[in-house]
């Protein structure tokens, strides 16, 4: 009795400490009904598949084999989306009109006469060697086209060069006598003219940001022998009055340049009467031309370069209209790396020679630099360092090699040692574009003056410029899906 007892009590505690042990071990080792749990009230769609009993195997390995391919084409197609996010990050927008012609400058005017070099005949005569300068100089702006091969140097010293320019050049007084902004008349307008050196030599511009706030004072100094104008609109104002970036200062005076206009009428057009004549000039050269080269761009952008508006002879009428674009960045890219958005803010890219970023001041100095490292001179119309020779006619398929990387249809080998993209020129963040349209047409000027006080003769021409529309078409630079929508 007292036996059989304790075998009752000894199984109860068997049992007791074996449904203890397998409890313990199911919570540290689930098994598998845990997982067919889950497979059956899961919403991932086929999983309930694998954890069905009695599937057979083939069918399971099938189901794997599924959604492993979903899953891949899953993951390209976010790999797919994360790239064409990185290759194309912004768009270009219309925004709202923001700015009206008020808001922005007048474009820079430039205007570049054929007759560069006057009185040649009663030119300075030196040694050999400055002789034989000034027959290059001569050469390089009145012959381009028909060298004098009897003359032909590699570099010219800088000093005989300024030296023939200030003594031979063609006055801005001679070429523009009268100039009208909208409707004020101003009989010396030279006084407000900057002249600087191009392509087409001698130039003279108005309305371009003066250039001791343009221009390191390095390039400063090359150009100073050019006799800069003194007026006090000019030559004593320190601050930058306007910049795309920041736009007009809050203290500008209406006497400020870049100048501006008010309307997008005939009555607010700015009017240029250039005399053609090449009376009382001596010898001079080119003997054949007598007209100018008139280009149109922004007033941040030297003149270098930029192809022409218009060529202008005498007896004609030059109607220039004029229309506005600007592209500002949004401010949701500012903080991207500049070679990710594709644009330098002012503080972000420094020049050499120019105290004010734009793409093309960076283009301009690039060549310079290839120019200057390749050929060992710098083309009379690149920006340069006081005491640099200037590159004589000799040196010109040299400079032509630096500003084409070498290019030529008939080479069988491109050089690429010359890369322009070293410079990593991009554009402006904030830009004002000009577009224009130009018409041109024959007039008597002896006859069709009206106003008494313009005397017009044969060889006179009038240029009128003018905004054809008072709104400005504003494009903006914005993230084609932000980060945060992307994830």
């Amino acid at each position: 009795m007292f036996n059989a007892r304790r075998e009752i009590v000894i199984q109860r505690h068997r049992r007791k400490s074996k449904t203890k042990s397998s409890k313990i071990k199911s919570l540290l080792l689930p098994n598998k009904n845990y997982l067919r749990e889950f497979s059956s009230i899961t919403s991932l769609h086929g999983i309930m598949y694998l954890g069905e009993p009695k599937r057979p195997l083939l069918e399971r390995v099938f189901w794997v084999g599924v959604m492993s391919l979903v899953m891949s084409l899953c993951g390209l197609q976010i790999y797919q989306l994360y790239s064409n996010w990185l290759s194309s990050r912004t768009i270009l927008t219309l925004d709202n009109n923001k700015y009206g012609i008020w808001d922005l400058p007048f474009p820079a005017i430039t205007f570049c006469s054929d007759i560069q070099l006057q009185h040649i005949d009663n030119r300075t005569l030196g040694n050999d060697t400055f002789n034989k300068e000034t027959e290059d100089v001569i050469n390089l702006l009145c012959n381009k086209f028909e060298l004098y091969k009897n003359v032909t140097l590699k570099i010219i010293n800088s000093n005989n060069w300024e030296h023939i320019i200030k003594n031979h050049k063609t006055c801005c007084k001679n070429i523009i006598p009268m100039l009208f902004w909208i409707q004020d008349e101003i009989y010396s307008p030279c006084d407000y003219i900057q002249p600087i050196i191009t392509t087409y030599g001698l130039c003279y511009t108005i309305n371009m940001i003066p250039h001791h706030q343009l221009m390191h004072n390095n390039y400063l100094l090359s150009t100073s022998f050019l006799n800069l104008t003194q007026a006090d609109i000019i030559a004593k104002k320190n601050e930058t009055t306007w910049t795309p970036e920041t736009g007009y200062n809050q203290n500008i005076t209406p006497f400020d340049v870049p100048w501006r206009v008010t309307g997008d009428t005939v009555d607010n057009a700015v009017r240029l009467i250039f005399d053609l004549t090449n009376k009382n000039l001596g010898d001079h050269c080119p003997k054949r031309d007598s007209g100018l080269t008139l280009i149109v761009h922004s007033p941040t952008d030297v003149p270098v370069g930029i192809q022409p508006t218009a060529y202008v002879t005498g007896s004609s009428m030059l109607s220039v209209a004029l229309s506005l674009n600007t592209i500002h960045t949004s401010h949701k890219i500012k903080t991207w790396k500049p070679n990710i958005r594709n644009c330098y803010y002012q503080h972000e890219k420094n020049l050499k020679f120019f105290k004010i970023y734009t793409l093309h001041n960076c283009e301009v100095e690039c060549r310079a630099n290839n120019t200057l490292k390749i050929c060992g001179c710098n083309a009379y119309f690149q920006p340069r360092d006081p005491g640099v020779p200037v590159c004589g006619t000799d040196s010109l398929e040299c400079i032509r090699e630096s500003s084409t990387i070498g290019y030529s249809i008939f080479k069988k080998r491109l050089n690429m040692s010359i890369n322009i993209k070293s410079c990593n020129c991009l554009p402006s963040c904030t830009n004002v574009l000009y577009e224009y349209e130009t018409v041109e047409f024959y007039r008597n000027w002896t006859t069709n003056s009206t106003k008494p006080k313009l005397v017009l003769t044969e060889e006179s021409a009038l240029v009128m410029i003018y905004f054809k529309r008072k709104y400005v078409i504003d494009i903006q630079k914005t993230p084609l899906m932000p980060f945060n929508e992307l994830l």
